[in-house]
């Protein structure tokens, strides 16, 4: 009797095994393929290469090492580095079917352009917010220094 309830037990563990990883594999095909979709590996090398060349632009001494520059963070941040990164924190943040209904989306005319122009939109926003503090940078600064001398 003993027997036969721990064969029965492992043999559901096994099973129960075995339909969790073929989910998780399909979670993660799902991630892979709304990633792709999105042309993301094309998205991320090349904002990684408009950064460096606008680090280059600011910084001219890192230009006599642009071959090493651009080496050491195609090592560390190319798609190919990412890529697994990437895929886990969409299946972290999306379920399988979320991440297929996105696909669906990136596959039309309309997401075809929010993906394209993902990076615009991002670097814009981030020009925007920048803008808006500038401004007000000495505002900043003196309640920082009456918090500093508060303390």
């Amino acid at each position: 009797m003993k027997k036969s309830f721990l064969l029965g037990l492992l043999l559901l563990l096994a099973t129960v095994g075995g339909a969790q990883a073929q989910a998780t594999s399909s979670h993660y095909k799902a991630a892979e393929t709304l990633l792709l979709t999105m042309d993301t590996p094309k998205t991320v090398d090349t904002n990684l290469q408009q950064m460096l060349t606008l680090q280059m632009d600011q910084m001219p001494a890192m230009k006599d090492a642009e071959i090493e520059v651009r080496s050491f963070f195609a090592k560390y941040m190319s798609w190919d580095a990412l890529k697994e990164d990437m895929i886990k924190m969409y299946m972290e943040e999306f379920t399988e079917k979320e991440l297929k209904d996105m696909t669906v989306f990136f596959k039309t005319p309309t997401g075809k352009k929010l993906a394209a122009k993902q990076s615009t939109l991002t670097l814009r926003g981030a020009q925007l917010g920048q803008s808006k503090i500038q401004p007000h940078l000495m505002e900043l600064q003196q309640i920082l220094q009456k918090k500093m001398q508060d303390n």
